[in-house]
């Protein structure tokens, strides 16, 4: 382990960090919301996708680096946004798929980052190819509010 970082060791950590950092999100949500068809959903993907965070720490210790963890802080006052948005708002539910959509987007891009340098084809096309079905699944839950 060196002190400075490969672009490599930069975007697996990267994704690392954010994809742990959702299943935070999506567990918290479900905690907080109170409709059991959007809180089945946000914890069934929480569940799909850590295996995927077992994989990416598996590839960065290969690579003989430390797998980085999320900003405690950060997160939890991002939660307390969350939650004070939702004290606020008619349809929390409505909120939290937006914002769900928004963070898979910025998974999307990371790897895409991730591929640009060379990381593991097929760990990164299996979560690409998860990606893509959360956010099926997100937008299904978004349709389902607006009936």
């Amino acid at each position: 382990m060196s002190l400075i970082r490969t672009d490599e060791e930069v975007a697996l950590n990267d994704l690392l960090v954010a994809s742990r950092e959702s299943v935070d999100h999506y567990r918290d949500a479900a905690d907080f919301l109170e409709n059991k068809k959007f809180t089945d959903v946000l914890r069934a993907i929480a569940s799909q996708r850590e295996p995927f965070i077992a994989r990416f720490e598996q590839v960065i210790r290969a690579i003989g680096e430390l797998p980085s963890v999320p900003d405690p802080d950060k997160e939890t006052g991002t939660m307390l946004i969350h939650h004070a948005g939702a004290l606020l708002s008619k349809d929390y539910s409505l909120d939290v798929v937006e914002q769900r959509l928004t963070a898979e987007e910025h998974l999307t891009v990371l790897t895409n980052n991730a591929r640009s340098v060379g990381i593991d084809a097929k760990l990164l096309e299996d979560f690409s190819t998860h990606l893509t079905q959360v956010n099926q699944q997100l937008r299904d839950l978004r349709a389902t509010t607006a009936d």
